[in-house]
């Protein structure tokens, strides 16, 4: 019997996210996934994106034709064009110029609502005294001090905004909305949206669920870590790699793209065999 699942969830993870890429393309083909709505984080907001474009698999090779492409200029070079420290917020934006042009701009219009999740500061608070406790933040949650963290939170005012992809106009605006949502410097410079900074959104929502709507169906939230790792909210299916993944969310490298997309592959396939959805 197939069930149908109404809602996505998709946490972040850098090119961890090609996971879910493949976990989808193999799920999909089977159980094809039409959410009504899907709440994203940082490089997950593409694969989102790419699901409803019909682009996923195209995604992944333009990220990997961005990173083979990838130039290899001084550090002066990049800074005289505004790209930061290291390259990878340039390949970021190369990779979802790619993958999104004018078409896939008008199945995203005609499509499902998608959240991104972006993270605001209070506008009380100085910009770099701002990103300095957002960078803490970054280090704080990479360590699991979970109560340190909601401190560093509650006393600089970091808060949650999701914007939606309907917003962007422009695949050029789409990148810019991917970008913010991803910003976690130095891999990328410090980013503004619509005026006002920005950081990576999985500093206030790893798993963006708040970024549906109140009255909920079935829902799948895709993961980029062992599930077991994460406090599940009742009702809500989770799925995460079956292994565990020791790979940087920086760490741009096809072949580790392949891996993660492959992995997808593998255990879409055992989800829909454990959920009675299988051929």
């Amino acid at each position: 019997m197939r069930e149908e699942i109404n809602y996505l969830v998709l946490q972040g993870g850098g090119i961890r996210c090609a996971w879910q890429a493949g976990f989808i393309a193999a799920v999909d083909g089977a159980m094809p996934l039409r959410p009504r709505a899907i709440a994203a984080v940082s490089a997950s907001s593409t694969v989102a994106c790419a699901l409803v474009c019909g682009r996923l698999e195209f995604g992944v090779d333009c990220l990997k034709a961005a990173i083979s492409c990838k130039k290899k200029g001084s550090f002066a070079a990049r800074m005289s064009r505004g790209q930061g420290l290291l390259p990878h917020a340039g390949i970021y934006r190369d990779a979802v110029m790619r993958t999104f042009d004018r078409a896939a701009m008008q199945s995203l219009f005609a499509g499902p609502d998608i959240q991104v999740l972006v993270t605001r500061m209070s506008p009380t608070l100085p910009k770099y005294p701002g990103m300095l406790a957002g960078l803490s933040l970054c280090g704080l949650q990479a360590l699991g001090v979970g109560r340190n963290h909601r401190r560093v939170k509650a006393r600089f005012g970091f808060r949650k905004e999701f914007v939606p992809v309907k917003r962007c106009a422009t695949p050029s605006d789409l990148a810019d909305l991917v970008l913010a949502s991803s910003c976690t410097p130095p891999f990328t410079p410090f980013y503004s949206l619509y005026g006002r900074p920005v950081l990576d959104g999985g500093l206030t929502e790893s798993v963006p669920l708040s970024g549906l709507p109140e009255t909920q169906g079935k829902t799948l939230a895709l993961l980029t870590v062992k599930a077991e790792t994460i406090d599940r909210v009742p009702g809500i299916w989770y799925a995460g790699p079956s292994e565990e993944i020791r790979i940087g969310g920086w760490d741009y490298d096809a072949d580790k793209i392949d891996r993660l997309y492959a992995l997808g592959r593998k255990d879409g396939a055992s989800f829909l065999k454990a959920s009675g959805n299988g051929c």
